[in-house]
């Protein structure tokens, strides 16, 4: 009995859609609520014979608010809009910087969903995959975060979002990918990470409701450097090491 009901609970939990209504002459979607609800530390295992743990960056979830298909169709005919806009930014001493931007189409979003993930990585891991590969970091990365804490926004709770043309995005909006997308916070991971969200238009690359509140906030206070003498004097930004390289479809050749 209590299976059938808690599958009944998940069931409804992830197929909620938002409807859009009209008030007073304006389009508006009301009690919209969305939050991070995962963080981790990614880990990297570094040095000739990956002996010490260094932080690759940060990993967190957040939900998804899903609009019905009357609403995504109003929104579409109306105002264009076809999609979620999402700003990823940092404080750090009392100033916010933006990290990046990407944006989620409403068409790629089904039943099931109901979160997405993204990446926070220092930018010695953000560059590529083949960084990634590195066993002595690039740019002499050898940072352990500290403790990671999620805490509450000001003002947070649900929030009517209405419909208005606001700007144009001036610079790179990303497309979601199958990979959590990554951003780069730099050489120093401190500071708080917070996403604000709103509608959009992808095509015209215009906002077009005021931003809104992801509930939680992601804190590092403090990050700390890692001894790896195996790792001195290498860069491998400009000479690779052999142990470090991609593989090679002749590494699989059956001799």
């Amino acid at each position: 009995m209590w299976k059938v009901i808690i599958s009944f609970f998940f069931i409804c939990s992830c197929s909620k859609y938002y409807e859009v209504q009209k008030e007073k002459g304006l389009h508006v979607v009301k009690d919209v609520s969305s939050e991070i609800e995962m963080v981790k530390e990614v880990e990297w295992k570094i040095g000739r014979k990956k002996e010490e743990i260094a932080s690759m960056g940060i990993r967190f979830s957040f939900t998804i608010p899903k609009i019905s298909e009357k609403g995504r169709t109003i929104l579409q005919k109306k105002y264009n809009v076809n999609s979620w806009l999402y700003r990823v930014s940092r404080i750090r001493r009392g100033q916010k910087t933006t990290l990046g931007y990407f944006y989620y189409p409403f068409s790629g979003m089904t039943k099931s969903t109901r979160t997405y993930t993204a990446n926070l990585y220092y930018h010695a891991a953000s560059v590529s995959k083949r960084f990634r590969l590195f066993h002595c970091p690039a740019f002499k990365h050898r940072y352990k975060m500290g403790e990671m804490k999620t805490l509450k926004r000001s003002r947070m709770g649900k929030s009517h979002i209405y419909l208005r043309n606001t700007e144009k995005i001036p610079a790179k909006v990303s497309r979601i990918q199958i990979n959590p997308i990554i951003f780069s916070v730099g050489r120093s991971i401190v500071g708080e990470y917070i996403v604000d969200y709103a509608f959009y238009d992808s095509n015209s690359k215009t906002r077009f409701s005021n931003w809104h509140k992801v509930d939680k906030k992601i804190a590092v206070d403090q990050e700390y450097a890692k001894s790896v003498p195996s790792c001195v004097g290498i860069v491998e930004e400009l000479n690779p090491l052999p142990e470090s390289r991609l593989p090679n479809i002749r590494d699989l050749e059956i001799r």
